[in-house]
């Protein structure tokens, strides 16, 4: 009964499981075979590429890294100098030099689209750079405002955001006027409330607007670019701006608070 029944009507289970990897083993060939007579023409690394170049192409003329800079609190002037112009441009030209080997390297592998997307992501770098070149010789009238205006509007945001306006006030109101130092004078950090150790924006100085009522102004910066904030009560008057003119702007946060650079 148990050893006298024929092999061929139950196959060793060896004998499946090698049937078993060379069914799957043939179905990877055919895929990696599929994939080789027909490769996509785009891929993450295409997709990430083109979309930061786009954004970048976007961003970068109408003022968004100035914002950026506002918005983080940076020394537009230096990093934009000392980082981000020199190491925008190495990438762009290693980008360059690395895609131009690889188009050439490719080019009969590559199907006609592939070809126009490697083509495009080149050509646009060098677009971009050569009219930026132009631009810094060439006089161009613009409707945009100033970089440090784009600035400002970025630190606007960052102190709508980040600052305890109430809070604030409340200390403003418990201060008598002999606390008050002249406006070049700052006020020592371990005085300050708390709300006004958050923002670190850097050196605070006391002072009185118009009215005669207390406002406290937080500065920072160096060299050619220098910016800061100005909270004072809810009624403090705030003059208009002159937005053309980066030396000596302002914007309104909210009613007695705004923002200025010089």
């Amino acid at each position: 009964m148990f050893g006298g029944g024929s092999n061929e009507s139950c196959p060793p289970v060896s004998r499946i499981l090698e049937f078993g990897m060379d069914e799957k083993e043939n179905m990877e060939t055919a895929q990696i075979e599929k994939e080789g007579k027909a490769p996509s023409d785009w891929n993450m690394r295409d997709a990430l590429m083109s979309a930061a170049l786009v954004a970048f192409i976007i961003i970068a003329p109408l003022g968004g890294i100035e914002y950026l800079n506002g918005r983080f609190n940076i020394h537009s002037i230096l990093f934009d100098a000392c980082i981000v112009v020199p190491t925008g441009g190495i990438l762009v030209i290693v980008f360059v030099i690395v895609s131009t080997v690889q188009l050439l390297c490719s080019w009969k592998r590559y199907t006609n689209r592939k070809r126009l997307i490697r083509i495009a992501q080149i050509g646009i770098p060098i677009v971009f750079i050569t009219l930026f070149i132009v631009s810094v010789f060439t006089p161009v009238e613009s409707h945009l405002p100033p970089p440090g205006v784009i600035f400002l509007y970025g630190f606007r945001d960052r102190v709508k955001s980040r600052a305890d306006v109430p809070a604030i006030r409340n200390w403003l109101e418990t201060l008598d006027k002999r606390d008050y130092v002249p406006q070049h004078d700052y006020y020592s950090a371990d005085k300050l409330p708390e709300p006004l150790k958050r923002l670190g924006l850097g050196k605070v100085s006391l002072s009185k607007d118009n009215d005669g009522n207390p406002q406290v102004r937080i500065s920072t910066g160096g060299g050619f670019n220098h910016w800061g904030a100005a909270i004072g009560l809810e009624d403090m008057v705030i003059p208009e701006s002159d937005l053309s003119f980066h030396y000596d702007a302002w914007l309104l946060v909210e009613p007695g608070v705004y923002v200025y650079g010089w």
